[in-house]
């Protein structure tokens, strides 16, 4: 299936996902029987929509965008036009034309529209017509036609729909665990799992809800998510839901090199909440507190979040920030750990002066009081938690585990020696039908339902070892 930018067939997947609402008619005709979609054969030709031109408009947006032909052939759709006085020609009550402009190319849509529901439109049989007069046959939507003829159910398009679903979901993930005020709250996402209800409810046609839990915390994070392309998205506006009840708007990542951003949306527009917020104030006291700081910078003056070295950096705590003080100015790349609501802690890290001097230093110790890395946080993984049940098939699915342990009888997950371990590395002790062992690996969330191994190895209880390649 040709996803293109799935900027519109997210939204038309969450609304099928998330709503359950009987078909009703988008457009009706003027003076058409009630519920009907006929057009107007009276001297007032013309279409009436039975809802918000601009949500219709997005409806057939969304169907012509998961389209496999459509999306083949103009890509990720930036804009359409109604012909409404080329429909009124076309034959047929729900034959509509529309002119679509998309990222490689242009042309025009003629086809029947199908009402699936209030919030759904689906692309029936037509033929796209691009710009050179090359014409590419459109089947339309197998189910919906189905569905309209009274035909059985065809389960490919779910499973078409549920690949894009998932490949969503693993993408917005990644968009979320870059962002710094998650990598802050919630720290290393360990599971992410969309809301279709909320989503539902949600306003804005690229809003997505889901409920997300890491190493630091758990919360709800409701957000525009923006297609770059078919491999990427980019969080956009939305608000943070902690456990505890505290909400922490916004405005999300930039557009990238190349992207088409809003107008007058710079990247100070976005990411002007970052030089201020409770974070950046708290990371700045942090700074202000440490020796080597004081002694090179100075009392600062200007602390500037850097969002372009802090996506750079390796770990999910380190953050970047231009300094200027009153003895020297300089750039620190360091860890910022949370003590509680009201307190960063300077971590490991390195300030790098004006004349290009690198100075690498420690931080400040912990906090009286302050949960150190020894010890493990409540919200970390648990061997009756959702990661660990992900964990032990991906375990029983691998190849050297299957040779070598056999079926897995038991996996018991050591919490400890997790937490302690480097990396995304988790331990399991497992016993199964041909043996015993240790398994030290990386695993990766492919999606909401699923781990997959990274790099491991597996200690058998004579002490062979077996790499997880």
């Amino acid at each position: 299936m040709g996803w293109g930018s799935r900027r519109w067939a997210k939204l038309a997947w969450a609304a099928v996902a998330a709503l359950g609402l009987a078909a009703l008619p988008a457009i009706a005709a003027t003076n058409a029987a009630e519920g009907g979609n006929e057009k107007s054969d009276s001297t007032e030709r013309g279409i009436r929509f039975g809802i918000d031109r601009e949500e219709y408009d997005a409806q057939a947006r969304a169907a012509m965008q998961v389209d496999p032909v459509v999306a083949a052939q103009l890509g990720a759709i930036r804009k359409v036009t109604l012909d409404e006085a080329a429909s009124m020609d076309e034959p047929g009550p729900d034959v509509l034309v529309f002119d679509v402009e998309g990222s490689r190319g242009k042309g025009r849509v003629t086809a029947r529209f199908i009402t699936v529901s209030a919030t759904q439109e689906a692309l029936g049989p037509g033929m796209l017509v691009m710009a050179d007069g090359t014409r590419h046959a459109i089947e339309g939507d197998a189910d919906a036609l189905a569905a309209e003829d009274g035909h059985a159910h065809d389960h490919e398009h779910d499973e078409d729909v549920e690949a894009g679903a998932g490949l969503f979901t693993r993408q917005a993930q990644e968009a979320a665990q870059r962002y710094p005020l998650i990598r802050q709250h919630i720290g290393q996402i360990t599971t992410f799992e969309i809301d279709t209800d909320a989503t539902g409810a949600a306003p804005g046609m690229n809003t997505f809800v889901f409920d997300v839990a890491g190493d630091k915390g758990r919360g709800r994070l409701q957000a525009d998510f923006i297609t770059v392309d078919a491999g990427t998205e980019r969080l956009g506006k939305g608000v943070l839901t902690l456990a505890d009840g505290r909400r922490l708007a916004f405005e999300g990542e930039p557009p990238g090199e190349g992207e088409a951003a809003d107008e007058g949306a710079g990247v100070d527009d976005l990411f002007g909440d970052m030089q201020d917020n409770i974070f950046t104030r708290q990371a700045r006291v942090a700074v202000q507190r440490y020796p080597l700081v004081q002694q090179h910078i100075g009392a600062l003056q200007t602390f500037e979040f850097d969002m372009a070295a802090t996506g750079e950096a390796e770990g999910v705590n380190e953050f970047a920030f231009a300094l200027v003080g009153d003895k020297g100015r300089g750039h620190i790349v360091a860890e910022f750990i949370t003590v509680d609501a009201d307190t960063e802690r300077l971590g490991k890290g390195v300030l790098t002066l004006a004349d290009g001097r690198e100075l690498a230093f420690e931080g400040e110790p912990p906090f009286p009081g302050e949960q150190v890395d020894g010890d493990v946080p409540e919200t970390f993984a648990r061997q009756d938690g959702i990661f660990v049940l992900q964990a032990n098939a991906a375990m029983q699915a691998h190849p050297v585990v299957r040779r070598h342990i056999g079926d897995i009888r038991e996996a018991a997950f050591d919490r400890d020696a997790s937490w302690a371990a480097e990396g995304e590395r988790y331990i399991f002790d497992l016993k199964g039908s041909k043996g015993q062992g240790r398994l030290e690996a990386e695993f990766i969330t492919v999606d909401a339902d699923s781990e997959r191994i990274g790099e491991g190895e597996l200690v058998m209880a004579d002490g062979t070892r077996y790499p997880l390649d």
